[in-house]
């Protein structure tokens, strides 16, 4: 069966720019649909499936930064490319833009050749993600960890024989029920009941977000209705099975598919973990390291136990000098990963050359380093539109300080051993690769014995409390670090730890690092 053209969904109150972006889409041979204001787009987000939204920021009834926000709380839409439209070029625009969840911003008046390159590179890296992993492997895939969704008529379910199944199923009735269990890591298919409407009604969307990698199964009532089963096939059903069927029959044709699909995900997550075991480009899950009394702990979590965008980097001076990296692709998996080992070399590099040069003492002053590495990443990547974080954090025992500069990423949090104080460090910085003349400061902090530095990523500040729904925040960080700021060396996974049970986090959905600097 040919694959679909893409489907984008494109947002703007501005009809000429609405036609505009149409007439372009259509001439690569994508499928285009047009609404007028984020209202109108959270409509037709909830009967059609998109695989790019782009989307203009000052629109009236509903803005794009709310409906990019209201997007990514949706399940099928939390990994979508979305695309913002601006014409307001502030930096601190564009940083929140990100945060708020957009993947990528244009400049308005729209540069054709920009414009249509990274609708490409967009398709592209969700295309990977699709392709690679199915959005839903781990690395145990027994029939105990995974789960069939039965979308089922909740007034009267057809009995599924649960008991003689190899694997659990969770049945669901609504439309949002179906896309939140979809985040089951385990998902051996999908069984729509053909009584169930409410999945009738969008059985397209469905199709278009599943049918790719999870196995689609129609469950008809009657074998010998012919028109049914015609309207059926005209979609991407990987199976039909009857309820007139003797029951052992049924079992048997059910187990089957899960039993296909399990081989099939065994051997292709085999094939993947081998090639990310030859990678050059390899992190510890936990690493520690000391420079006369500075303790440096860093955890770094992959999500969903794969390599994913973010990255960190020791790198000795002297006995007495290390330059630490942490920084974070913006992307979660495989396709952030993939952009790790040419960031790393452009680091390793760019350090290497200028390292012993007096007249770039990137130990005291690590924001020359980010004007030197955005500049390069800016030519290079430009149209590829993958930015990414970055801390430089040098330690010097011999001056007892700790230098450190940033690009995009968050602030740390720093604690005083003296004053019994902590505070959020004033140290930001563009994205690098956003802003070709970006110029970046340097902070040079005193470090004390007793004092503390704790750095972040966005997937913990990112992680929703299951209670109340929320983002944690930075403020949880606070919290977990004001907690434990007596003890003599804190553990990052004793951080993580208070953090999902104070804070009732059951998940992560992103890459995640933890980076403690104290001194003893």
């Amino acid at each position: 069966m040919p694959k679909a053209s893409p489907s984008i969904l494109v947002v703007d109150d501005d009809i000429v720019i609405l036609k505009f972006i149409e007439f372009s889409l259509k001439g690569l041979g994508y499928q285009t649909t047009l609404a007028k204001n984020g209202k109108e787009a959270i409509d037709k987000s909830k009967s059609q499936h998109f695989d790019l939204i782009i989307s203009d920021l000052n629109m009236p009834l509903m803005d794009g930064n709310e409906l990019v926000k209201r997007l990514r709380q949706t399940p099928e839409y939390r990994h979508t490319p979305f695309i913002f439209l601006s014409e307001n070029t502030k930096e601190e625009t564009w940083i929140k833009n990100l945060n708020d969840g957009a993947d990528d911003f244009i400049t308005k008046p729209i540069k054709q050749k920009i414009f249509i390159s990274k609708i490409n590179s967009h398709l592209k890296k969700a295309n990977l993600r699709k392709d690679i992993l199915d959005g839903s492997r781990k690395d145990n895939i027994s029939y105990e960890k995974g789960n069939l969704i039965y979308c089922a008529n909740r007034k009267k379910p057809f009995p599924l024989p649960r008991k003689y199944l190899k694997t659990n199923i969770t049945s669901v009735y609504t439309g949002s029920d179906f896309f939140m269990a979809l985040q089951d890591t385990n998902t051996w298919g999908i069984i729509i009941d053909d009584k169930a409407d409410w999945a009738l009604e969008i059985l397209n969307k469905i199709t278009e977000v599943v049918s790719s990698h999870i196995p689609l199964n129609m469950l008809i009532s009657k074998s010998d209705d012919m028109d049914q089963l015609e309207k059926f096939l005209q979609y991407k059903i990987s199976n039909l099975l009857f309820k007139d069927l003797n029951p052992k029959i049924l079992i048997h044709q059910i187990n089957s598919i899960i039993q296909r699909e399990s081989d099939l995900k065994n051997k292709y997550l085999n094939a993947l973990n081998s090639a990310a075991k030859r990678s050059p480009i390899r992190f510890e899950n936990e690493f520690q390291d000391t420079i006369q009394d500075f303790n440096i702990q860093i955890l770094n979590e992959p999500y969903d136990k794969l390599p994913g965008g973010d990255y960190y980097e020791i790198i000795d001076v002297d006995q007495n000098r290390k330059i630490i990296v942490l920084g974070d692709v913006m992307g979660k998996k495989w396709d952030a990963w993939f952009f790790v080992p040419a960031y790393i070399a452009y680091i390793r590099s760019t350090i290497n050359f200028f390292i012993n040069r007096q007249e770039l003492d990137f130990v005291e002053s690590p924001g020359k380093f980010l004007d030197i590495i955005n500049e390069y990443l800016f030519k290079d990547i430009q149209l590829a539109e993958v930015f990414t974080t970055l801390n430089i954090i040098s330690v010097c025992t011999t001056s007892n300080q700790i230098s450190i500069a940033s690009a995009g990423a968050l602030r740390p949090f720093y604690y005083n051993g003296v004053e019994k104080t902590i505070s959020q460090l004033n140290i930001v910085g563009t994205l690098l690769g956003v802003v070709k003349d970006g110029k970046y400061q340097s902070l040079i902090q005193e470090f004390n014995k007793g004092d503390k530095l704790l750095f972040y990523t966005d997937g913990y500040t990112e992680a929703i409390n299951d209670k109340n729904g929320e983002m944690i925040g930075d403020e949880a960080m606070f919290y977990i670090l004001d907690g434990n700021k007596e003890k003599e060396i804190i553990l990052p996974k004793d951080i993580e730890w208070e953090l999902t049970h104070t804070y009732n986090v059951s998940k992560f959905d992103d890459d995640r690092t933890l980076l403690l600097l104290q001194r003893n």
